[in-house]
């Protein structure tokens, strides 16, 4: 294919966009006080999913190696998607929970691995040159697809603390069927 890297640019994009487009960014500790948790529950939520992203990191290179750039990214598409189709639907401690350490783990396999196959797209096609200013563009875009999600989240939450967590699920869904179609 001729222009397969423009294919998975194209991709990249929509996968950092769906990634960083964090609607539950500016609600996310009013969400969990009006679930009940106390300040240490969310401190600890936040920590758990720090823990999460850590334990996969290295894990997470050897399996962009050992199964495919590819493989990987749609594993931790799957699971950024799983993680807020949890959130979405428990309301608690325990649900909030696996949520984070399900999302830590798809932020693992997607770290890395996108940078990797945006540089061997490019390779593939001669570009390699152009590598830092691809993904410096695609950083650019999950900087202001992060902007403006605190914004509509802020409003969504208006109408109810759910509705991010929601949109957020159907959101990070987008990240699938483009990860499922890189080359």
């Amino acid at each position: 294919m001729n222009n397969g890297y423009q294919h998975n640019l194209f991709r990249l994009y929509i996968l950092k966009v769906s990634h960083w487009f964090m609607l539950t960014m500016p609600i996310v500790v009013l969400f969990y006080k009006d679930n009940g948790l106390s300040m240490s529950q969310v401190f600890i939520l936040q920590a758990i999913y720090s823990i999460s992203i850590v334990a996969l990191e290295i894990p997470s290179g050897y399996f962009a190696d050992a199964l495919g750039r590819k493989n990987t990214i749609v594993a931790g598409a799957i699971l950024g998607f799983l993680g807020f189709l949890i959130y979405s639907f428990s309301f608690g401690f325990i649900g909030f929970l696996f949520a984070e350490i399900i999302l830590g783990f798809g932020q693992s396999m997607i770290s890395g691995a996108d940078s990797a196959i945006l540089y061997d797209s490019l390779i593939d096609h001669k570009k390699e040159s152009d590598y830092l200013k691809h993904e410096g563009r695609i950083t650019s875009a999950g900087n202001f697809a992060e902007a403006i999600a605190g914004i509509l989240g802020g409003l969504l939450a208006g109408l109810s603390l759910r509705y991010p967590y929601y949109f957020q699920t159907a959101v990070a869904f987008i990240g699938v069927p483009a990860a499922l179609t890189l080359i």
